[in-house]
């Protein structure tokens, strides 16, 4: 016989009982080995609370997939971008008139399944904070394969396959969601300060005659990024060496995710940037120039900093293209779920990574971001204007 319990109304608040830590024990679980969440809209914070668990859990070749609604602007381009680097399918799905609203976390194996339905979203509120109700099912197989069978009916017939309003989520995909304001960065979405002045104590103290427990802090390596070099900056002399820690630059995103770096900082250090290259991109019409690119494309970690201390994205084993077109002497690298969440004159840090399997660590500091000043300075170098305010790099 099945085996249920409840996450209570009154469980999530006081801390009692909370999604996020039946994700978390699941994830963890060695008799599972298939992991397939439904739900209507989605935050960073569950996801980078949970990112140490997934990337563990597909270290061990278990699989992962998501679908997730992108109605009423709940769900947020961190989160696609998350879940983009986490999952190893990810999905949307809208209908015009039609609220996609399902909350539903199966995990397989094939001696038991386990699954969470309620009310749950993935948002810090819904795994952690809110009064929600969700129904724990435990399972044994293949016994009880007939209830499975239904659950997982529920995850096939929303298959771009089977349904039309779903699609298969790519970069580019979250690109034109992005701009297109279907999903917007999560400082879009926060209440107004005034707000959240007005009801700061009664949080602190308890709505409903309880305190309230604080959401799991983030991990630390979401809190921060590198500090801004200190000191005097590095001279242009000093660039053409290859002992540099790393290089920064003004970047100006185009809307096809387009982001021009410096022809001159290539030449001052080319084995930083893997120059020349020696790839060739294929034409997308037959007949059309190819150019040369670094291949294979660098697999880098990106992180983008604004006003808050964890990142309003981050994109973890990222294939960066990187193509270098000679009509106009131009190294253009692509990455498309910047674009939106970027403004120009922010400054990208690019760093050699230490991490087996990945080329670079990339941050991105807006204008909004603590360190932006710090990291404008370390950007000692003006780029050719053309008329307009010169973009500067800088090498520390």
């Amino acid at each position: 016989m099945p085996r249920l319990s409840l996450i209570r109304p009154l469980d999530q608040p006081p801390g009692t009982r909370r999604l996020l830590q039946d994700l978390k024990d699941a994830l963890v679980d060695d008799r599972l080995t298939s992991f397939r969440l439904i739900v209507a809209y989605a935050k960073s914070g569950p996801l980078l609370r949970l990112k140490g668990y997934l990337d563990a859990w597909r270290s061990l070749g278990k699989r992962s997939e998501a679908i997730l609604g992108i109605d009423q602007q709940g769900t947020s381009g961190e989160a696609l971008s998350l879940a983009l680097s986490l999952f190893d399918s990810v999905y949307v799905t809208q209908a015009p008139g039609i609220t996609f609203h399902p909350k539903i976390y199966l995990f397989t194996g094939n001696q038991c399944a386990r699954a969470l339905i309620g009310s749950n979203n993935l948002t810090v509120g819904g795994t952690e904070k809110n009064f929600e109700a969700a129904v724990d099912i435990e399972l044994d197989l293949p016994e009880e394969a007939d209830i499975i069978a239904t659950l997982e009916a529920g995850w096939s017939d929303l298959l771009p396959s089977s349904c039309s309003a779903t699609r298969l989520l790519t970069p580019q995909l979250l690109g034109t969601l992005l701009n297109d304001g279907v999903v917007v960065p999560e400082k879009s979405m926060r209440p107004n300060a005034g707000e959240d002045a007005r009801l700061g104590r009664s949080r602190r103290e308890g709505l409903a005659g309880f305190r309230i427990q604080a959401e799991s802090p983030l991990p630390k390596r979401s809190l921060s990024s590198q500090p801004p070099p200190t000191g005097s900056t590095p001279s242009r002399a000093s660039a053409r060496g290859t002992s540099v820690r790393g290089f920064a630059i003004q970047i100006k995103p185009h809307h096809n995710g387009e982001i021009f770096l410096s022809r001159t900082a290539v030449a001052q250090n080319p084995a930083f940037f893997g120059w020349p290259f020696t790839g060739q991109t294929t034409p997308k019409k037959a007949g059309n120039r190819s150019y040369p690119q670094l291949a294979p494309d660098p697999i880098v970690n990106i992180a983008v900093f604004g006003s808050a201390p964890a990142p309003v994205l981050t994109l973890d084993s990222y294939g960066l293209n990187t193509v270098y077109y000679e009509p106009r002497s131009e190294i253009r690298i692509t990455a498309s779920p910047l674009v939106g969440l970027v403004p120009d004159y922010s400054v990208m840090i690019i760093e050699p990574s230490t991490a087996s399997g990945t080329a670079y660590e990339i941050t991105v500091h807006t204008p909004a971001s603590p360190e932006y000043a710090g990291w404008v300075a370390a950007c000692n170098q003006t780029m050719p204007s053309g008329g307009s305010t010169p973009r500067k790099f800088g090498w520390f």
